[in-house]
């Protein structure tokens, strides 16, 4: 766990981060908020993806989300600074969230301003993720922020997502792709190739079938990513565990990793994608995070 005294690293729930990471290097998630019928749930917290992926199911729900409130954000930092130096708050991408607009908000209220700093990500799920174990890691090891936030924007600038989902109907309810690539799908019934370009989810190309986006997505990742001297990777998934960990076996003999995770994304994320979503998350390593992430 980070000492008393040291940089206290943050993140949000849609990062998707396993619990076995979060434990082990100290990180500190607040929880975004899902919306049905009247009720507020904080994710991960007070309901679980497979309550959300029933309801998808059994009754054609649709969830609304919202980001932690200023105040959430005002209650931890606070909290924080009383045992830490400093807190550096790493995010969902500005392009899918307002979720740094809070965080913003809150320094201002702590009136923090050398203490706290924000780090749009650029990125969504695991992607947001490697960034804050990467950070939470070097904190451990007594790094300081002027040699952190470089290996942010290594991380930012390499790190890519290559995923599909079985339907864009949550994703353009919730307005996170074109609504064309809805309409396409839903003309010729065909699975979409999903990416982030800029801090944003849009299509990147197309299969036919289920199997056909799996095998492309494996194959974009062995592509680009085959000759990199050392890569760290994770596949995310919505009740996919078993398609997830048949691409973790076509993967691994194939890539120099150094550390490969699955995880199942958090309710937030899976209410809007519905089930049947796998992603890879993957990005080329320097020898400076080669051996933070080996460590």
């Amino acid at each position: 766990m980070i000492k008393k005294g040291e940089l206290a690293v943050v993140t949000d729930s849609a990062s998707d981060i396993p619990p076995e990471y979060v434990e082990k290097y100290g990180i500190n998630v607040i929880p975004l908020y899902i919306h049905y019928k009247g009720k507020e749930y904080k994710d991960g917290i007070d309901i679980t993806s497979n309550k959300i992926y029933t309801l998808q199911k059994e009754e054609n729900a649709i969830f609304k989300s919202s980001t932690p409130s200023p105040k959430d954000f005002y209650i931890l930092y606070n909290g924080l600074l009383q045992s830490h130096k400093k807190i550096i708050s790493i995010h969902l991408s500005s392009k899918l969230s307002g979720v740094l607009t809070s965080a913003r908000m809150a320094k201002r209220m702590l009136n923090s301003e050398d203490r706290i700093t924000i780090y749009d990500s650029f990125a969504g799920t695991m992607g947001c993720g490697l960034m804050a174990i990467a950070a939470a890691k070097a904190a451990m090891k007594g790094y300081g922020l002027e040699k952190i936030l470089p290996k942010l924007d290594f991380l930012k600038e390499n790190i890519r997502l290559y995923g599909t989902i079985d339907t864009l109907k949550y994703l353009r309810l919730s307005g996170r792709v074109p609504a064309l690539a809805n309409i396409v799908s839903s003309a010729l019934k065909i699975k979409p190739i999903l990416g982030i370009e800029k801090g944003i989810v849009g299509m990147a190309g197309i299969s036919f079938t289920r199997y056909g986006s799996l095998v492309e997505i494996t194959r974009r990742v062995l592509k680009q990513f085959k000759k990199e001297k050392w890569v760290v990777v994770s596949i995310v998934h919505s009740l996919s565990l078993k398609e997830a960990q048949k691409i973790k076996a076509k993967l691994e003999p194939s890539l120099n990793y150094v550390d490969f995770t699955i995880t199942e994304v958090t309710p937030v994320v899976g209410a809007h994608t519905g089930p049947g979503l796998i992603g890879i998350i993957i990005s080329k390593l320097d020898e400076e995070l080669y051996k933070l992430f080996s460590s």
